[in-house]
């Protein structure tokens, strides 16, 4: 009993204490640390913690805490001296505190005290969210924005009027929580704000890149409807498009890819892997009509592959996956090359070797083309295995077998 009183004591000497502090915050900031001592030993008492007093008084010291931390900031800021927040949960404490004095309150007043209080939280809420954000703690940044949602839903619910005046606002917080939500990956949490927003058509392109990943791993048909609506929606926003653009590359569907690389290419006419990419994507549609037999259709496809490798290069001499891009592309054309040479390879008459002599020259022209481009990667990349490889073989094919050899050696040094 007596160490109940004596925590019953120190909740009302805590009130008194911060009341002191906002007759003079500047004179009196002392009695504002001393009113947290107070309420933080109070509360956890499980007797006093049962009373809805003792949580609106942790209440009134957290908002003052807020209060007092928001002005030092607005004064570093005026000052050039920065103010380092020391009690980045403060907010939070606080709208929990009026939401266990409410859950406890015996008394209309007492609730509607609560209710009140919190639209005071609410601004602190927002000030220590953007502080949370700025410094990329996201998971922070939702759970203050989120809060404040919260209160204006309880503001109206209790006939009250809502901390977000317009609906805009109500948006403009949703979108806010929504987008620290998705940057801290916490994708379900994000999703009925999403929803909301895309319901009230919010103009926000990053909405429907939210509903993408969260769709993608659910169910892939939402996912890429969601991808199609946002890009109807935001033709020219560049960030929906690479989504698109990395879907497709994973699904295989290259076909499709061409169009919307062509337009990221116009887009972004500096960008280096839109191009290589692009010239990745007809490389593979290349090899798949090698390798079906298409020989006219795959060469289109090549004098493409080799034009965006080249482009890119133009952009970025050093860049390696362009580099081995276009030396990959004029090995296997080597490759392929050598593949026809062989089937003349038994045919002795005069115009049997004629022809494979012939071959062969076209075959060995190709890996001298791409030679220096691996030679290049190797420089950026030296440890590459696959610009290695295609090393090693080449110097074998030009029977340069101790540039051969060596590059066997230094593939074995690598392991596995």
């Amino acid at each position: 009993m007596l160490y109940l009183l004596r925590n019953l004591k120190r909740c009302k000497k805590a009130d008194s204490k911060v009341a002191s502090f906002y007759l003079d915050p500047t004179a009196n900031v002392s009695k504002l640390w001393e009113a947290k001592a107070l309420i933080d030993g109070a509360s956890d008492n499980e007797l006093v913690s049962k009373s809805a007093r003792t949580w609106s008084v942790k209440g009134k010291v957290y908002n003052a805490i807020c209060s007092h931390e928001s002005d030092s900031i607005l004064i570093g800021q005026q000052f050039g001296r920065p103010y380092k927040v020391k009690h980045k949960d403060a907010a939070l404490i606080a709208y929990s505190s009026w939401l266990k004095s409410k859950e406890l309150a015996t008394k209309s007043h007492e609730s509607k005290d609560a209710l009140e209080a919190l639209s005071e939280t609410y601004r602190y809420l927002n000030n220590y969210g953007i502080q949370a954000y700025e410094g990329g703690d996201f998971k922070a940044a939702f759970n203050h924005f989120d809060a404040v949602v919260k209160i204006n839903d309880m503001l109206l619910a209790g006939g009250m009027k809502g901390v977000l005046a317009t609906p805009e606002d109500l948006n403009k917080q949703k979108y806010l929580a929504a987008a620290c939500a998705i940057n801290a990956n916490m994708l379900e949490t994000a999703f009925p704000y999403l929803e909301d927003l895309r319901k009230v058509n919010y103009s926000e392109s990053f909405i429907y890149e939210g509903l993408y990943k969260y769709y993608l791993e659910r169910d892939e048909k939402k996912a890429e409807e969601a991808l199609a609506e946002g890009r109807q929606k935001f033709p020219n926003e560049t960030a929906l498009l690479f989504n698109e653009i990395n879907h497709y590359l994973k699904k295989g569907r290259l076909n499709e890819l061409v169009d919307k690389l062509k337009i990221a290419v116009e887009k972004e006419p500096g960008n280096v892997s839109v191009r290589t990419t692009l010239g990745n994507v007809y490389d593979n549609l290349c090899q798949k009509e090698w390798e079906g037999g298409n020989f006219e259709k795959g060469n289109e496809y090549y004098t493409q592959a080799e034009k965006y490798y080249k482009e890119a290069l133009t952009i970025a001499a050093t860049d390696f996956n362009s580099l081995y891009s276009l030396g990959a592309l004029y090995y296997n054309k080597a490759a392929l090359i050598s593949k026809e040479a062989n089937k003349l390879s038994s045919d002795y008459s005069k115009e049997g070797t004629r022809k494979y002599n012939e071959k062969k020259a076209e075959m060995e022209s190709y890996f001298d083309k791409a030679l220096p481009y691996f030679e290049q990667a190797e420089k950026i990349e030296p440890k590459d295995k696959n610009t290695l490889i295609a090393l090693k073989e080449i110097f074998a094919k030009k029977s340069q077998f101790d540039k051969s050899n060596a590059y066997k050696t230094k593939l074995e040094s690598l392991g596995n």
